[in-house]
């Protein structure tokens, strides 16, 4: 017995002659199914490789849609699909298309390019939701695709997105809030547009509060800071590197959003990280210098930071006691957790004497609230 008839053996006579000449789109594309399961993981030698070659060649012409959308659909994660016909099979219509753009590991990013630039919606969002996808191929889909493409990129942790993507993003999406929550929820992207899409979105609420009956021009604009500074001290992940930290804030920086009543915000919240970041910053003095400054325990360091940085009396007495509290929960050495710090943090804060600011109460409700409701739940 030949190598070739062993194969076609394993394979069924039977099945190869339905997928070829059944009378009806329905068993042809059943046989097809049963074909592509069995060829998907085989281990061919080359004659038997080129016997299956020229069997999906033939499948691949059949007029019926369906039994073409059968080879696709059970080759699309196959490295047995010949090249030339994964490449026939995404020129076709969408529903066979798209099983192969989504999945297929034979196509390169040339072959990804040239389809997105036709521009073929269906087609460019499959692409999107591709399991990795390379930095040409994810500035491609934004380029090329929609909204919803877009938006399918920005959720993909699999895609790789270079700083001008990201801008390009901020750029022409930041109106719609499923691209913006979707790229605010990335690890990757770049600080400076998270700066961006948060500060778009505050403006946006402004624009919408001053249309709204009873509301004031400047009651809308209190309002859109309040929330942009709420997002702008929420977005910062408690695991975020120094350089990614330093990143944001002189982002912030450079837009004139990083105040002291930012800071403030955020040592409130426990984040003292940030905190430090933007003293130096403003005050102009090395975050070294400033670490030293502000953990030293006569407090007077602290005060000539914030006193650099243009804090008001107020706020330095407040930041300080931000910092104490934090200090002295640090010293204890207790808490298992950043969350469960925070937490602490925000106890002491708001159980104090002093003459809390609304914005920084609020915070430290939230803090509050959010770890009741987690006990209720466990």
């Amino acid at each position: 017995m030949t190598s070739i008839t062993g194969f076609v053996n394993r394979l069924g006579k039977a099945t190869i002659r339905q997928a070829l000449q059944g009378t009806t789109a329905e068993a042809r594309a059943n046989a097809v199914q049963k074909l592509g399961r069995d060829l998907r993981t085989a281990e061919m030698n080359a004659a038997e490789r080129a016997f299956a070659t020229k069997l999906m060649d033939r499948i691949c012409k059949d007029v019926s849609c369906l039994v073409r959308r059968a080879l696709s659909i059970t080759l699309q994660n196959s490295r047995n699909l010949p090249r030339h016909i994964a490449l026939a099979l995404i020129e076709d219509i969408d529903s066979i298309a798209v099983p192969i753009l989504a999945a297929s590991p034979i196509l390169t990013d040339s072959d990804l390019v040239d389809v997105l630039q036709s521009g073929a919606a269906d087609k460019v969002r499959a692409i999107a939701q591709r399991k990795t996808i390379s930095f040409h191929v994810s500035q491609a889909v934004v380029s090329f695709g929609d909204g919803p493409a877009t938006a399918h990129l920005a959720a993909n942790d699999g895609a790789l997105i270079s700083q001008e993507t990201a801008e390009m993003i901020a750029d022409l999406h930041a109106d719609d809030d499923l691209i913006r929550d979707a790229a605010l929820s990335r690890h990757d992207m770049p600080p400076a547009v998270i700066a961006k899409l948060i500060h778009h979105s505050a403006g946006e609420v402004e624009l919408n509060l001053k249309a709204f009956p009873g509301v004031s021009s400047s009651r809308a604009a209190r309002i859109a800071s309040d929330m942009r500074q709420r997002a702008q001290s929420y977005v910062i992940g408690e695991n975020w590197p120094e350089d990614r930290l330093r990143d944001y804030a002189r982002a912030l920086d450079k837009s004139g959003k990083l105040t002291p009543r930012l800071i403030l915000r955020c040592a409130g919240r426990g984040d003292i990280r940030f905190a430090m970041m933007g003293l130096s910053l403003l005050s102009g003095q090395t975050l070294a210098k400033t670490r030293v400054m502000v953990l030293a325990s006569s407090g007077l360091g602290l005060k000539a930071l914030a006193l650099r940085a243009r804090f008001t009396l107020p706020q330095i007495e407040l930041l300080s006691a931000c910092v104490q509290s934090y200090l002295s929960v640090e010293h204890e050495s207790r808490i298992p957790s950043a969350a469960k710090f925070q937490l602490v943090v925000a106890e002491r804060l708001i159980s104090s004497d002093l003459d809390l600011p609304e914005y920084i109460s609020a915070d430290l409700l939230d803090i509050l609230d959010a770890h009741a409701g987690l006990r209720q739940i466990a």
